[in-house]
């Protein structure tokens, strides 16, 4: 069952949403795109995200309204995939590590190397690397082997 909002939205909290209907798409078609995944399956989070970003933006702080949208709608996008994306529970400490890895993959440096950079044992990195190494996928989806 899906989290559920803090509170109805008000009429006003509504049409503010729809008015940035655009920014939960494009940033659930990044998404799609960067996992490989169906923008349409991505859809709900992304309202989910709006709605909660509507519900909590107030414009007399003067921010834009995209300053504080886009990270309530990545926010859902990011628990979506991490609640439904993966066979294995990956901790947030090995995911983090992933992401410090991105750059010394992109160089071609060796798993030696790259544990080094990351200061971590070499057996660590391995295990990050099998674990996170993956695109997600849906856990009802059977992998082909």
């Amino acid at each position: 069952m899906p989290p559920r909002l803090r509170r109805p939205m008000t009429s006003a909290e509504r049409a503010f949403a729809c008015q940035h209907l655009g920014l939960a798409h494009r940033q659930a078609r990044r998404f799609a795109q960067r996992w490989q995944l169906s923008t349409d399956e991505l859809l709900g989070p992304a309202y989910e995200g709006l709605c909660k970003g509507a519900i909590g933006f107030d414009p007399s702080l003067g921010h834009r309204p995209s300053s504080y949208l886009v990270p309530k709608v990545n926010g859902e996008l990011l628990h979506h995939l991490r609640d439904t994306g993966y066979l294995l529970r990956i901790s947030h400490r090995l995911r983090e590590l992933w992401i410090k890895a991105r750059r010394p993959l992109a160089q071609g440096l060796s798993d030696e190397e790259i544990a080094q950079q990351l200061n971590v044992p070499l057996a660590v990195w391995l295990d990050c690397r099998r674990a996170c190494g993956q695109r997600p996928v849906p856990l009802e989806e059977e992998k082909v082997e």
